[in-house]
């Protein structure tokens, strides 16, 4: 009878378009280079709170935080919140970013071109390749809750408030204070750096990398990408979700080519267009998962 049960739901375009998965699937993580020091590498995004939109932006390495109030998400308006950051921190080596309207303009990119600074577009759908400043958020949301119910404060001054403490607090992935390692550090123009911390910062760093991403692999052992096959089924979420009774996932698509590293295109069985997705953004059918993992032979 389970059986039965589990062949029925699986086949359920119903039960597909508005279930969770309780237990979904993950790629592997993949080691990525650690910063070797400060400003190598800064991420930023837009975060929006209680009618807030503020710029924020973390340094990888150190993991110092800055948030900037946007009065609109113009181009004009991004421009200013960066160089606000830019001044009073200094240029970055490589600004990661999404591909949301305020970053990927040519205003945003002239400036950045302008000042010899690289950038990094995510891969669309997969908020992982953006994890830090993701994290700066939910940590800022935690604050911002406290902050209105303990001391009554919202608006800009919360989110000053939010800043300073997470950048005053021991942060867990380099057992340091983020607001000390960048002090500590001093622009290339200068003297020489006391490297001390920062190299310690840089070690702890990695090291907690690498035992976080060999304990994810290790305990998922993640195999959606070796068992999706050209042909199958599958179900992608719902990205214009705008309320919680709107379904989770949207479908069927049929999976048409399997592409670069956990890309695939796909095409919906109804209209016959054709999208790129993430294989993270989609729902792998019941029955792929009890396949042998994949040889490689099927991405003609």
């Amino acid at each position: 009878m389970p059986k039965v049960a589990a062949r029925d739901i699986a086949g359920c375009k119903i039960c597909a378009a508005a279930k969770y998965e309780k237990n979904p699937e993950q790629t592997p993580q993949m080691l990525t280079p650690t910063p070797a020091q400060p400003l190598d590498v800064v991420e930023a995004d837009v975060m929006f709170w209680a009618g807030l939109r503020v710029l924020t932006m973390m340094d990888r390495l150190t993991r110092f935080a800055f948030a900037h109030q946007l009065t609109n998400k113009t181009a004009a308006e991004v421009c200013t919140g960066l160089l606000s950051f830019f001044g009073t921190v200094g240029l970055p080596g490589t600004l990661v970013v999404d591909r949301g309207r305020e970053f990927h303009n040519a205003r945003v990119k002239s400036l950045l071109e302008d000042l010899g600074i690289g950038v990094h577009f995510t891969t669309p759908g997969h908020p992982r390749s953006h994890g830090t400043v993701e994290r700066l958020h939910s940590t800022m949301a935690e604050h911002l809750r406290l902050l209105k119910l303990d001391r009554g404060l919202e608006g800009s001054e919360a989110v000053a408030r939010a800043v300073l403490a997470y950048n005053q607090s021991i942060h867990v992935a380099t057992d340091a204070v983020p607001l000390e390692l960048m002090r500590t550090w001093q622009m290339p123009t200068g003297s020489p750096p006391p490297d001390v911390v920062l190299g310690r910062a840089g070690e702890v760093a990695r090291e907690s990398k690498e035992k976080r991403v060999h304990r994810i692999n290790d305990a998922k052992a993640s195999d959606r990408w070796d068992r999706i096959r050209v042909g199958d089924d599958t179900w992608v979420k719902n990205w214009y979700r705008r309320r919680k009774e709107d379904p989770k996932f949207v479908g069927p698509f049929k999976v048409v080519k399997k592409l670069s590293k956990f890309r695939v295109r796909i095409q919906d069985v109804e209209t016959g267009r054709t999208r790129y997705v993430h294989v993270n953004e989609t729902r792998v059918p019941l029955s792929a998962n009890r396949r042998a993992p994949w040889s490689g032979s099927d991405t003609n």
